[in-house]
Parts: C-alpha cells; structure tokens; sequence
C-alpha cells in the first residue's frame, strides 16, 4: 500500500461545515488546485499561528504594563545579547 493511500486511511474524518464554506472551498481548490483537505489544514495552521502570537503579544502587552517585570526582561535580554560576543545589539 502506497504511503499516501495509507495516511488517507488512517488519517481522514469527517467534518460538517457550513454550505457557504462548502461554496468557498470549492472556489479556492478550483483556482488553486488544491485539494480541500490540503486547503483545510492550511487554514487550520493559519489559525492556529494566528491565536498563538495573539496570546503572545497579549503576553508581552502584560509584561510591558508591569515596570518590574518588564525591566527583569530587558535586563535578561542585554544577558543574552552580551552572551553573543559579537558586540552587536537586537
């Protein structure tokens, strides 16, 4: 069995979605040639990356708004960038 034929098997489900989705997806494999599960994971991904830098930079937002904390990182950061040796700084 083909190594692609077996992921399919194993790897596949089924999922609902909307019919306007249904109509968008089908558009974007038409002009890309992509198939839908392959355009479904990009999206997925992207998604995925999206939510995690939100929580990032609300993070580093948190950090920022606490000037003792924030402080801490800058000094790790001049830790780190001295650490380098190359006398350039980020």
């Amino acid at each position: 069995m083909s190594r692609s034929l077996r992921e399919r098997k194993t790897a596949q489900a089924n999922v609902r979605i909307d019919v306007a989705d249904k109509q968008v997806l089908d558009k974007l494999a038409a002009e890309t040639g992509e198939s839908h599960p392959k355009l479904l994971h990009k999206a997925v991904e992207q998604l995925k990356r999206k939510i995690f830098f939100e929580k990032m930079n609300q993070a580093y937002r948190e950090m920022q708004a606490d000037p003792e904390l924030w402080a801490t990182e800058q000094a790790e950061r001049d830790l780190f960038d001295n650490a380098a040796g190359d006398g350039l700084r980020s």
